[in-house]
């Protein structure tokens, strides 16, 4: 058996994948473990811009419901960028990662200054990894129904031609 023979079939984007899921994975590790002094006034300037673009929608919100949110669309392409890595047998592992890394960053946040781990945010956390890893699974249904129509009328017009 050679080495090759071992390797797994390289699958097209794979790199973007990688990319985005690290892109998410340092992003949610900045946000979170970073002093508040460094975050607190980029978490403004944010909270700031998510008003003045959503008004609509964050206006009758709380501040702990904006909160809550942005935990949670923190984590949607993490979720998103894990479910498309991960097999299609095997994408129910990414809401589990998630959570997992929650857990660690609201762990490590206990043992910094100024930082305050919460049990609501590994919820708000978990669910925004769920979601996304739900919304790349229907992404890839989809796209295999129409490779697999694709595939269908293609051998049908084939077919066709030679009769």
């Amino acid at each position: 058996m050679t080495t090759s023979s071992l390797q797994l079939p390289a699958r097209s984007g794979t790199g973007i994948r990688v990319f985005v899921m690290l892109a998410s994975v340092a992003t949610i590790l900045t946000l979170t473990l970073a002093p508040r002094a460094l975050v607190g006034p980029a978490r403004g300037l944010f909270m700031r811009f998510a008003h003045l673009v959503a008004n609509p929608v964050v206006e009758p919100m709380t501040y702990a419901q904006v909160e809550s949110t942005l935990n949670a669309l923190m984590f949607v392409p993490l979720g998103a960028a894990l479910a498309i890595l991960l097999s299609r047998r095997l994408w129910v592992l990414a809401p589990m990662i998630g959570f997992v890394l929650s857990i660690a960053v609201e762990t490590l946040q206990s043992r910094i200054p100024g930082r305050v781990p919460d049990l609501g945010d590994v919820v708000w956390n978990s669910l925004g990894a769920l979601a996304g890893a739900i919304v790349a699974g229907v992404l890839r249904l989809v796209a295999l129904g129409l490779r697999r129509l694709r595939t269908r009328v293609s051998s049908r017009a084939g077919r066709m031609r030679r009769e």
